[in-house]
């Protein structure tokens, strides 16, 4: 039974009691009371309806994500091969990755082909440039610092 249904009842037991509300100030009360239950009831009435608009409308939406999910995929960049959800991805797998020191700080840098390809690096932490030590390997560029790059030293 909802509460307008049970307002309603109590509506009925009052007005079966036939009490005058001109005559007796307590009638007047209770009929005022009972207005006001039957008000709060409908107001109630109201927010179970939107409510449920409401759920309806978020099954919907999640009815929607869940298509979407299916299409996309749900197995993105934050899960990888080796199962520690730090956004690494298969596909660089194809490169390959280097760790030089600087000589000026000491700081550990990782660098990729691409970098290495350069020859010269740029330390972030202690913003020395520096040239990559290529053992071995001859002068590629003719600027006499066996960086490997094709630049002009300042």
């Amino acid at each position: 039974m909802t509460i307008s249904e049970k307002v309603a009842y109590i509506q009925g037991m009052f007005d079966g009691m036939g009490l005058d509300k001109s005559e007796s100030g307590e009638a007047k009360v209770l009929a005022e009371v009972l207005d006001v239950l039957r008000e709060v009831g409908d107001q109630l009435d109201t927010v179970d309806a939107t409510l449920d608009e409401f759920g309806e409308e978020i099954d919907a939406i999640s009815d929607d994500l869940a298509d979407v999910e299916a299409i996309v995929g749900e197995d993105d960049e934050d899960d990888c091969c080796c199962a520690h959800d730090l956004g690494c991805d298969d596909d660089l797998d194809d490169e390959d990755f280097f760790e030089v020191d600087c000589p000026n700080c000491g700081e550990s840098l990782v660098i990729d082909d691409e970098v290495l390809e350069a020859g010269v690096i740029d330390c972030p932490k202690c913003g020395q440039k520096f040239a990559l030590d290529f053992e071995g390997e001859d002068d590629e560029c003719g600027c006499g610092c066996d960086c490997g790059c094709d630049h002009d030293h300042e």
